[in-house]
C-alpha cells in the first residue's frame, strides 16, 4: 500500500438552508473530502464574492486523505437577502496554489413580525352585505405572504394585493344570512415560508325586531291612566330588551319579548310622546322602536311668562295675553268699552288695567292685567302773555305745556344775555321787567327716555313813547348838525380857492444891489398870484 503525499479536493460542498428567518441563527457548513496534506489547506467561506470567514487547517502531518468540515455561525438579516454563499478550498503545495470550489447557494431572507390585523364590522344586520378585510405590515418579502380567510370552519376566497407602502391586503364580501344569526368568528391567517400568525374576530349578524305598540287611549284628561303595550317579533327575542321612555325620560327597562306600563298624564304637556324600544344586548347602539302621541287635554292657566300681572310698554310695541291649556284657549281682554284679542299694538290711550278671560272645553279663567304703555313727548302748546310782541318794562310769560309718559322734563333755549326766571318745573320764564336783551327766540324742549320734542317763539321788545320821541329828536338834531357842519366845510373851501393863498403864502420883497432890504414897499408895487 502506498501513502498519498498530495491529493486535491474530490469535491468541495456547502451546506445553508434557502431561506433564513431574519435575526434567527444559522450555521454555514463547508466540507471538503480527500485532500492532502490537510496541514496546506485552508478553507474560505464567501457571500456575494466576499470571503466572509477564513479556517487554515494548521496542525501535525497526517499521511493520506482527510475530509475536513468547517463551521461559521451567523444570524441572518436582510443584507442576506437574495445572496450567494459558498465554500473555496486552498491548497498550497511549495509554489503552486489549487483551489477547489463549491457550488453557491442562493438564500431569501423573510421576516412576519406583525400578526394580521382584521377590518370587519363587529354588528351585521341580517341580508345585508359585508366586508372583511385583513391586513399584514412589515412583512417581508412582501410579495411571498399567503393570505386565508375564513368564517367560521368555511373557508373564503382571497386574492392578496400588495400595496405601494408594502402592506398585503386581502378582503372578502358576503352576505349576511339568517343561517348565521348570532356570533361568529372571522380568522384571517397569514404564512411566509415557515411563519405563520393568525387573527381573530368576533362579529354577531342581527336581525333588527318588529315592535308592535299600543296605547289603551290616546286622548286623556290631567291625571288619567293610560296603558302601553309593547310587543316585538323576532327569531331571537332573547337577544333583546324593551324600554318605555315617556317625555323622553326612561320609566320601564324589562328582557322580555312583551311588556305592559301606566302611564299618569301628570304633566300639563298637550303632546306627550311615548315611545317603546327594542334594543339589542351587548350594543345599545342597536335598536328599533315604535312611538305612540298621547294628548293630555286640561283648563286653562294663566302664567306670568305668558300674561304678566302688570307690563310697561312703549307706544308702538306689541302685547298680547295668552293662556296655557288643551285645547288651545281663547283669550279675550276688556276694559271700558276697548277689546284686546291676540296680539295688538299700543297706542299712548291704552293705558288700562283689563279684565282678561281664557276658556276653552275644559273650563275658563280671568286675570287682570294692568297695562302701562310710555310715549314720547309732544308738545301741544306754547303761549306767551300778554302779548308776543311787548314794550320795554313790560312783563312777559311764556308757559310750554307737554304729553308725555313718563313726564317729560323741560328746558329751554333763550337769547344770549337775557335775564329770566323759570317756574318750579322749568315748564315756564317768568319775566318781571322786560328790556332789549329779552327780544329774540325762545326755544321749549320737552324730553324723557324715549325722545324729546321742541317748539319756539320770537318774542318782539319796542322801547316806550318817551323813549322814541327823544331817540328821534337825538336823530334830527344829529342831522341838522351834520348839515351844518358840512356848509361851512364847503364855504371854507370854496373861499380857498379864490385867495386863500394870500393868507398863507409870504410877501415877495425886492432886494437892492447893496442888500439892504427897502424900509416899506413901493405904493405901485402888484402882487399877481
Amino acid at each position: 500500500m502506498f501513502n498519498v503525499i498530495a491529493a486535491l479536493p474530490s469535491k468541495v460542498i456547502v451546506d445553508l438552508p434557502t431561506e433564513l428567518e431574519e435575526e434567527k441563527e444559522y450555521k454555514v457548513n463547508c466540507t471538503v473530502y480527500d485532500v492532502a496534506p490537510s496541514e496546506y489547506l485552508t478553507i474560505n467561506i464567501t457571500r456575494g464574492g466576499d470571503v466572509i470567514d477564513s479556517k487554515s487547517c494548521k496542525g501535525p502531518h497526517v499521511v493520506g486523505k482527510r475530509t475536513v468540515h468547517h463551521f461559521y455561525t451567523f444570524n441572518a438579516s436582510r443584507s442576506d437577502h437574495h445572496m450567494n454563499f459558498s465554500c473555496e478550498a486552498i491548497l498550497q503545495l511549495g509554489s503552486a496554489t489549487y483551489t477547489s470550489k463549491s457550488s453557491e447557494i442562493h438564500v431569501t431572507t423573510y421576516s412576519m413580525s406583525e400578526d394580521p390585523v382584521i377590518m370587519v364590522d363587529k354588528w351585521i344586520e341580517n341580508g345585508t352585505s359585508f366586508t372583511a378585510e385583513c391586513t399584514v405590515a412589515n412583512g417581508f418579502p412582501p410579495e411571498n405572504i399567503l393570505l386565508n380567510m375564513l368564517l367560521e370552519d368555511t373557508r373564503v376566497h382571497v386574492t392578496p394585493v400588495l400595496t405601494s407602502e408594502g402592506t398585503v391586503k386581502g378582503t372578502f364580501q358576503l352576505n349576511a344570512t339568517y343561517s348565521r344569526l348570532g356570533a361568529n368568528v372571522i380568522i384571517c391567517q397569514s404564512e411566509l415560508f415557515t411563519l405563520s400568525k393568525d387573527a381573530l374576530m368576533n362579529v354577531t349578524i342581527y336581525e333588527l325586531p318588529t315592535v308592535t305598540f299600543t296605547l289603551s287611549k290616546n286622548i286623556v284628561d290631567l291625571e288619567e291612566n293610560v296603558t302601553a303595550t309593547c310587543d316585538i317579533t323576532s327569531k331571537h327575542p332573547e337577544d333583546y330588551r324593551l324600554f318605555i321612555s315617556v317625555g323622553g325620560k326612561e320609566e320601564l327597562r324589562v328582557q322580555d319579548s312583551t311588556v305592559t306600563h301606566t302611564v299618569t298624564a301628570s304633566r300639563r304637556t298637550p303632546s306627550l310622546p311615548i315611545t317603546c324600544t327594542a334594543e339589542i344586548i351587548g350594543n345599545s347602539s342597536i335598536f328599533r322602536s315604535s312611538e305612540q302621541i298621547l294628548e293630555v287635554q286640561y283648563p286653562p292657566e294663566f302664567t306670568e311668562s305668558l300674561c304678566p300681572s302688570s307690563v310697561i310698554l312703549v307706544e308702538g310695541e306689541t302685547f298680547s295675553c295668552q293662556a296655557d291649556g288643551n285645547p288651545q284657549p281663547i283669550v279675550e281682554c276688556s276694559a271700558d268699552g276697548r277689546d284686546i284679542n291676540g296680539t295688538v299694538t299700543v297706542t299712548r290711550d291704552m293705558s288700562e288695567t283689563y279684565n282678561c278671560r281664557a276658556s276653552n272645553k275644559k273650563g275658563n279663567i280671568t286675570k287682570s292685567v294692568s297695562v302701562t304703555v310710555e310715549y314720547k313727548p309732544v308738545i301741544s302748546m306754547l303761549t306767551v302773555s300778554v302779548n308776543t310782541t311787548i314794550k320795554t318794562g313790560d312783563p312777559l310769560n311764556i308757559t310750554c305745556k307737554s304729553d308725555g309718559l313718563p313726564a317729560p322734563a323741560y328746558s329751554w333755549h333763550i337769547p344770549n344775555n337775557a335775564k329770566v326766571m323759570y317756574s318750579s318745573d322749568r315748564s315756564s320764564i317768568i319775566i318781571h321787567t322786560a328790556d332789549w336783551t329779552h327780544h329774540g327766540i325762545y326755544t321749549c324742549v320737552a324730553r324723557n327716555r324715549h325722545g324729546e320734542a321742541d317748539k319756539e317763539q320770537e318774542v318782539t321788545v319796542l322801547p316806550d313813547e318817551l323813549n322814541i320821541g327823544l331817540i328821534v329828536g337825538i336823530a334830527i338834531g344829529a342831522v341838522i348838525l351834520v348839515t351844518i357842519i358840512s356848509s361851512i366845510w364847503y364855504f371854507l373851501w370854496k373861499r380857498g380857492r379864490r385867495g386863500i393863498y394870500e393868507l398863507l403864502r409870504p410877501s415877495h420883497r425886492q432886494c437892492h444891489q447893496n442888500g439892504n432890504i427897502p424900509s416899506e414897499a413901493p405904493a405901485d408895487t402888484t402882487t399877481n398870484v
